[in-house]
């Protein structure tokens, strides 16, 4: 497979992060909500005060995946099939990598996009699971 269909296929599964984001910040406006509206246990308050803040670890991953998502955007419009030092010469120029730092390979840069979109989904299944102890210890 080539690069630049490596580049749109993994385009595509962070574009997937944008629907967990969705369901994120429905759980915490459903926290959020659950805290405002009814007296609730100091287990049950915390369980939502700790989903918020799991909201907020998966909005920091969030970010930096629909950030990455958006760059692979754009590297695949160019429809130029090569390596990623262009991309590497424009974060540098922005200032958003240091220029000293190593080269990094396509692979490399998968693994690291990945993590990101794991980590994001890691930090909304603990969203969820706070979320519904939080209901399910409301009392």
């Amino acid at each position: 497979m080539s690069d630049l269909m490596q580049i749109r296929t993994m385009a595509a599964i962070l574009r997937q992060g944008r629907g967990l984001a969705s369901v994120a910040w429905l759980c915490a406006a459903a926290a959020l909500a659950l805290l405002c509206l009814g007296p609730l246990t100091t287990v049950s308050s915390g369980a939502a005060l700790f989903s918020l803040m799991a909201g907020a670890v998966q909005a920091g991953y969030a970010l930096r995946v629909n950030f990455d998502h958006a760059l692979l955007e754009a590297f695949a419009a160019t429809g130029n099939d090569d390596d990623p030092t262009r991309l590497d010469a424009a974060l540098a120029a922005l200032g958003l990598r240091a220029t000293a730092q190593a080269q990094r390979s396509w692979a490399d840069r998968w693994q690291g996009m990945r993590g990101l979109l794991r980590g994001q989904c890691i930090a909304l299944m603990v969203q969820v699971l706070l979320l519904l102890c939080a209901i399910w210890l409301r009392g």
